[in-house]
C-alpha cells in the first residue's frame, strides 16, 4: 500500500512539473528589469513603449517609440524596420506589454516583454510635464 501511495506522490508532482514547465515554454517570453537594462542601447535591440502618449510624455525609458495597445495592431507596419532587432516591450506594470508581445511576436517579430514595466525599470529615465 506504502509503494502505490508513494508512486501516486511522485506521479502527481511530476505532473505539476510538467504542467509548470509547458505554461513557461508556451507562455509569453518576458525579462527582468536588469535585463532590460543590459540590452538597453544594443543596436540589436529597441524598446518598445505600448502605454499612452500622456504616460509616455510624463516619464519613459529615453528614445524609445511609443505605439499605444489599444493602436498596435493597426500599426504594426511601422515596426517592420525593427523585424530583425528583439524588441523589449514595455508600459506602466507589464499587463499591456505582455498583450504586445504577444501581438508582435504573432506578426513574426522576435519581442519579450519587460516584467513590471516602468513600476520596476532600474535604467535610465527621462520625465516631462
Amino acid at each position: 500500500m506504502k509503494i502505490i501511495i508513494i508512486i501516486v506522490i511522485i506521479g502527481l508532482f511530476g505532473t505539476v512539473a510538467f504542467n509548470s514547465l509547458s505554461e513557461k515554454d508556451l507562455g509569453t517570453p518576458t525579462i527582468e528589469s536588469v535585463q532590460g537594462v543590459e540590452l538597453y542601447g544594443y543596436e540589436n535591440c529597441v524598446l518598445l513603449d505600448v502605454r499612452t502618449l500622456n504616460e509616455h510624455r510624463a516619464k519613459s525609458i529615453p528614445n524609445t517609440p511609443i505605439i499605444p495597445i489599444q493602436e498596435l495592431e493597426s500599426r504594426i507596419n511601422e515596426l517592420s524596420k525593427y523585424k530583425d532587432k528583439k524588441i523589449v516591450v514595455y508600459c506602466r506594470s507589464g499587463n499591456r506589454s505582455k498583450r504586445g508581445t504577444d501581438i508582435l511576436n504573432s506578426h513574426g517579430f522576435d519581442a519579450v516583454n519587460l516584467a513590471g514595466g516602468m513600476n520596476k525599470w532600474k535604467g535610465a529615465v527621462i520625465s516631462g510635464e
